[in-house]
């Protein structure tokens, strides 16, 4: 099995084309076919389903997909990161986030400060949902994560480094009365349509809170979002009120209004980033003084801004 046959499969699971996928390598259509069939041979199962109108992932194939870019990501990493040794001081950082609004908004600053500081290093990103994060955090796939406090407890070999504090909030269309109002409780939610996350994509406090509002509001009518991206759609095509922490929404826009949510026991979320204790890599450090001074010029900036 060679690296680049996983790479060709890759290709192919995002293309689901063998002429494109042909077309993007600079192959031929049948040299796609032949890496494809002595690839599943060597692995011993089937990785698509091929028909004359379509090709699809098998259920193997999906997970190889999902499991092995990051590896071969990180692979490369270190291949290039050895091949320049000698000739400076390089070193380079996978960086793991979730993709919510205030990262969006803000990444873009905080890479742009680290390379004017550090030069020498590279950063290089990838977006999953929490729990994948810490897997990947785990096995050392990513050298920082972004990760909210909760998603991480009970974990002794990372660091975490909170960075900002915010609260759960409803995200209601603007055409709801509740968008007017200054807080809204669990029992304002009764009667309405509300988007909750998937589990499988859950950090715990979101899960409990969601077990919590079935819960408390039997008679409302529940759609599932497995995306921050997802469920700001719904919520701007009217079909209900999202809820979330604050951090990973955009601030109130013209579709609707960002509203805390009010609850027993409510405490501060905490958002921050993390990595594995044993982790020497040498631009960590500076990554780490890095985002804390950029997340706190932002939170100075932001103070006035925040929705109340």
């Amino acid at each position: 099995m060679k690296i680049e046959d996983l790479k060709l499969f890759i290709n192919l699971s995002e293309t689901l084309s063998f002429s494109q996928t042909a077309k993007n390598l600079h192959m031929t259509q049948p040299g796609v076919t032949h890496t494809i069939n002595k690839l599943e041979q060597s692995l011993g199962f089937k990785l698509f389903t091929r028909t004359k109108r379509k090709v699809v992932l098998t259920r193997s194939g999906t997970f190889l997909h999902d499991n092995i870019q990051s590896l071969l990501l990180k692979l490369d990493l270190t291949i290039e990161g050895a091949r320049t040794l000698e000739e400076k001081d390089f070193s380079s950082l996978l960086i793991g986030y979730t993709s919510t609004y205030y990262e969006i908004k803000h990444f873009p600053q905080l890479i742009k400060e680290f390379n004017k500081s550090s030069s020498s290093s590279r950063l290089y990103l990838e977006n999953f949902d929490h729990n994948v994060l810490k897997q990947h955090l785990l096995s050392q796939q990513c050298d920082v994560i972004f990760p909210m406090q909760d998603s991480i407890i009970n974990s002794t070999d990372i660091q975490f480094v909170p960075l900002i504090t915010g609260q759960f909030a409803c995200i209601v269309p603007v055409n709801n009365p509740l968008a007017s109002r200054h807080s809204i409780s669990i029992n304002d939610l009764s009667h309405e349509t509300l988007i909750l996350f998937n589990a499988n994509i859950c950090p715990p406090r979101q899960f409990k809170l969601q077990q919590l509002i079935k819960a408390a509001c039997p008679t409302a009518n529940y759609l599932y979002s497995d995306s921050v991206l997802l469920s700001h759609t719904l919520v701007k095509a009217g079909l209900g009120i999202a809820i979330m922490v604050d951090l990973a929404s955009v601030r109130n826009e013209d579709e609707f209004q960002v509203v805390p949510l009010t609850y027993p026991n409510a405490t501060p979320y905490v958002y921050g980033l993390a990595f594995l204790k044993s982790n020497h890599n040498p631009a960590l450090k500076k990554f780490v003084t890095c985002a804390k001074r950029n997340f706190t010029a932002n939170i100075m900036t932001e103070k006035f801004d925040h929705p109340k």
